[in-house]
């Protein structure tokens, strides 16, 4: 289980100390972070626990890990997954999100998504037509899509930023499990299962 964690409801007494303060980023609030109107969800929209995802789609592990996420999410069923792309790698990181957020706005996020998480670590944009080869849909299609909202996206994309920063992330794939903070990635479902079941423990615990 990863061991560096924390509650988001307890984090900012890490700020206290005036030093840190200034420093630090201010953690993020957990409304912000679970609820975005222009984040991706995936799995149950209303489910009653919310894990939400700092990914790079040139991001390895990420890509090695998300089978497994979605389909613990999937069999699990009451789980609202949020994903956030959070570019760490550079203008192909960029350009891989500006398309899938292209085909968020055309109703197409899940396959291209899929399409690109099935590929190698780095992506060209060669890579990610050859990704899209598959959905029907091309990248100047997804892009002349970002591009009618792209000052909401980029600003989309900053808050992603912010709040990883936020939490003193050092990579991807980082997440919020409920209102656990996980910098890191889960190294097998079952300790995945866990963080989700912990979370529905401390929602039951904090509502009596």
């Amino acid at each position: 289980m990863i061991s560096r964690r924390h509650l988001l409801a307890a984090a900012p007494a890490l700020l206290a100390a005036p030093a840190l303060a200034q420093s630090a980023p201010p953690v993020p609030k957990l409304p912000e972070v679970h609820n975005d109107p222009l984040a991706p969800v995936l799995g149950n929209p209303s489910g009653d626990v919310t894990i939400v995802e700092y990914f790079d789609y040139q991001c390895g592990v990420c890509k090695r890990l998300h089978p497994m996420l979605l389909d613990v999410v999937a069999q699990d069923g009451n789980v609202r997954l949020v994903l956030r792309d959070w570019i760490i790698f550079g203008e192909g990181s960029h350009y891989a999100a500006q398309v899938a957020l292209g085909a968020q706005a055309l109703g197409r996020y899940l396959d291209v998504h899929l399409a690109m998480m099935a590929t190698g670590s780095q992506l060209t944009k060669g890579d990610v037509f050859a990704a899209l080869s598959s959905t029907g849909l091309t990248p100047a299609a997804a892009l002349a899509a970002y591009r009618e909202k792209a000052e909401a996206y980029e600003a989309l994309l900053r808050r992603n930023d912010a709040q990883a920063m936020g939490f003193g992330f050092s990579g991807t794939p980082s997440f919020v499990i409920g209102n656990a903070v996980y910098p890191g990635a889960f190294q097998s479902r079952v300790d995945l299962m866990q963080a989700i079941a912990e979370a529905r423990a401390r929602q039951k615990s904090s509502a009596i």
